[in-house]
């Protein structure tokens, strides 16, 4: 497949395309494995504390996969690698799907801290003005918003919702399945209506309270009734199956999504691939609120043209 320029460039590609489209050369032509010992070898160039640095936070945050230099194991980079070489034309599908330059710079600038541990680019994409799921530019809510919060931890989202959008809201729903954060969640929304909260785990087939998972898992698409039109998810993890378990809600009734999309080394491609195919018509964004130093926070926002 010939590298091409994304719809909206002109006959001189801009310059992040120009940077972009060199990374996807590199993903297409090296080996899985020449791309893999690239990364190697630029991690350790990297003074000591910095390593270690990136080696205390994969100890916290092991879904990347696993980095201990001492031991040769770099894990996180071969999944990285894998995922670039393998699918250079699912990252080059999404760059030419994203709608704005900010999502595409956010892309480059994510991509090229994978392969070059460039920080530059990542603290220049950063958001600065809107919270990662409610950039106004992107998202319009009224009053006849139902918002499904997956994932509401303490509730700061829908704390958040409240304050950039109002209360001229017809419901929200907030899931959230750790006991320790539930009490805290249902006293930060006490005081708003129409607001509910359910200890259930989302996912994509309901099932009973097992001794792997104390709370009842239940699908979107069974657990609300009623049409939704926005829906938020930051699930740790398991997006791509509650992803699934909306199916149905995304196809009937085509909601705003905003949904983390940096749990792994191939949700940024796959999440966009999976709603594409549950329901064509949408329109792609990416908003990122993380770091410069190890890249998370990465959000995809989807509205659908319809």
């Amino acid at each position: 497949m010939p590298l091409q320029k994304t719809t909206t460039s002109t006959d001189s590609a801009y310059p992040i395309d120009s940077r972009f489209f060199s990374l996807i050369e590199d993903f297409k032509t090296l080996s899985q494995s020449q791309i893999y010992y690239l990364m190697i070898g630029r991690y350790k160039a990297f003074r000591p504390e910095t390593r270690e640095q990136f080696e205390s936070y994969c100890r916290r945050h092991p879904l990347w996969g696993s980095l201990d230099d001492e031991k040769e194991n770099y894990t996180v980079f071969e999944n990285r690698a894998k995922s670039l070489h393998l699918h250079w034309v699912d990252f080059l599908w999404l760059y030419d799907r994203l709608c704005d330059y900010r999502s595409r710079h956010i892309m480059f600038a994510f991509v090229n801290n994978w392969y070059y541990f460039d920080l530059n680019s990542l603290n220049y994409a950063r958001e600065q003005l809107f919270n990662e799921y409610f950039d106004m530019d992107i998202i319009k809510c009224d009053k006849n918003e139902v918002f499904v919060d997956i994932g509401a931890a303490t509730g700061n989202t829908v704390t958040k919702y409240i304050q950039t959008y109002g209360t001229n809201y017809q419901r929200i729903y907030c899931y959230e399945a750790s006991p320790e954060h539930i009490t805290a969640l249902n006293e930060a929304v006490k005081k708003h209506k129409n607001i509910s909260v359910r200890q259930k785990k989302v996912s994509d087939k309901p099932a009973p309270p097992c001794e792997a998972s104390p709370v009842e898992a239940v699908t979107i698409d069974d657990d609300i009734q009623e049409p939704v039109t926005f829906i938020k998810m930051h699930t740790g993890g398991t997006e791509q199956q509650v992803l699934s378990g909306c199916a149905g809600q995304i196809k009937n009734n085509k909601p705003k999504l905003a949904i983390s999309i940096h749990h792994s080394s191939e949700d940024m491609w796959r999440i966009p691939r999976i709603i594409d195919e549950i329901c064509d018509g949408y329109k792609f964004y990416m908003r990122y609120q993380g770091k410069s130093f190890y890249p998370t926070d990465l959000t995809l926002l989807a509205i659908h043209e319809g």
